[in-house]
């Protein structure tokens, strides 16, 4: 966290990344500190992903709303947190002055060619918690034959290719490979098994790097 809290005249809190450190972050702060700040929570999504249960969005045994609530109903009962879809482009400590791209997803922006949507902000304090983000290129190949599981867009991208698969006759089981032994890739593994039809015609490999 950077900048500068607690001066009465001071009290606009910015937190980039709308993931569960972010989030959590921010419904604390709403209700701990001895005033009530102005919390800005800056993510280019308008949904927070539940990881824990996107498989279950994958198969169909969960609606998007359970699984990825929007941050405006999540956020309903706490006026003081202001979600801004937004890309953060930089920052100016020394001025405690943020930069940003306002709503890069709309279609709008990205019709309008060069010309972009930004927008600064000043703050009092700044808390970055943008996570980690999935990269393929490091592995010769993935980019090209994986499919990240991340977000709603990537699960729904497995989800049709799970009715591809159902449309083709295979003459063996169809081959299925997980790569990540948490608790996602774990539950992710089962339910890709259920989902295919069972081990009669399916075969799931789960790689993990550790034993456990």
């Amino acid at each position: 966290m950077t900048g500068k809290i607690g001066e009465e005249e001071r009290r606009k809190i910015v937190v980039v990344g709308g993931g569960f450190g972010g989030l959590n972050v921010a419904l604390t702060l709403a209700s701990s500190l001895p005033f009530d700040p102005e919390i800005v929570l800056l993510d280019p999504q308008e949904r927070f992903v539940f990881l824990p249960l996107l498989y279950e969005l994958c198969v169909d045994d969960a609606s998007l709303e359970e699984v990825a609530p929007t941050f405006s109903k999540l956020l309903k009962s706490h006026p003081n947190i202001r979600h801004v879809p937004a890309r953060v482009t930089g920052v100016d400590a020394t001025q405690n002055t943020i930069y940003y791209e306002d709503r890069p997803e709309s279609s709008e922006s990205s019709s309008a060619g060069n010309k972009k949507n930004w927008q600064s902000m000043e703050y009092d304090a700044l808390v970055i918690a943008t996570g980690a983000t999935i990269q393929l290129d490091g592995i010769p190949g993935a980019s090209q034959h994986a499919l990240p599981f991340y977000t709603v867009q990537d699960c729904y991208k497995l989800r049709s290719r799970f009715n591809l698969l159902d449309n083709y006759q295979y003459p063996e089981k169809k081959q299925v490979v997980v790569v990540g032994g948490g608790f996602s890739g774990v539950e992710l593994a089962l339910n890709a098994m259920e989902r295919l039809g069972g081990s009669s015609k399916a075969s799931v490999t789960l790689v993990n790097r550790g034993s456990e």
